[in-house]
């Protein structure tokens, strides 16, 4: 694979990608995991790479996963080709499963960034329910907790990319 992608490249989970965030069987690290959630045959390639606070970083675990065959390339390109039949039912399944879990995506964000703090923060999140309103007192919950026990300037970088992570 070359060292760069194109930024408008979509990629999505391949049967390894969905069986990975199943079972956790192959044991990829918070930031892997994180985009590979994120991959949903709908985002490019330049919104995963905000996934994370070094874009640097983000590629390289970007390209690990489609080169250990976890993500491969939509149906749906840069060109706009239609997907065939099997192709379009896993991008539904993905954007499903996008669409359906936005905690997932708070869950993935705190395993990236606070490790061994990480599975208090999903204990907040997993209060909360999967609604705007209570995925905003989660994010503020979260908030409250780093501030408090690990760094305020964490506390508002967190409160940021779960803003731009989240739908509105």
């Amino acid at each position: 694979m070359s060292a760069e992608l194109p930024l408008d490249w979509i990629f999505e989970k391949t049967p390894k990608g969905r069986d990975e965030l199943a079972t956790r069987a192959h044991g990829l690290l918070p930031g892997q995991r994180n985009l590979l959630i994120l991959a949903d045959g709908h985002r490019p390639v330049r919104e995963l790479l905000k996934a994370g606070t070094d874009p640097k970083r983000c590629l390289q675990a970007l390209r690990g996963l489609i080169d250990e065959g976890y993500l491969a390339r939509g149906a749906v390109g840069a060109a706009g080709q239609a997907p065939g039949p099997a192709a379009a039912a896993t991008t539904s399944a993905a954007a499903a499963t996008a669409a359906a879990s936005p905690h997932a995506l708070l869950i993935a964000l705190v395993e990236e960034q606070f490790g061994a703090q990480a599975p208090r923060l999903v204990q907040k999140i997993e209060q909360h329910p999967d609604t705007p309103e209570g995925r905003a007192a989660a994010v503020q919950a979260c908030v409250k907790f780093i501030r408090l026990f690990i760094d305020e300037k964490q506390a508002t970088a967190f409160a940021q990319r779960a803003q731009e992570l989240l739908p509105r």
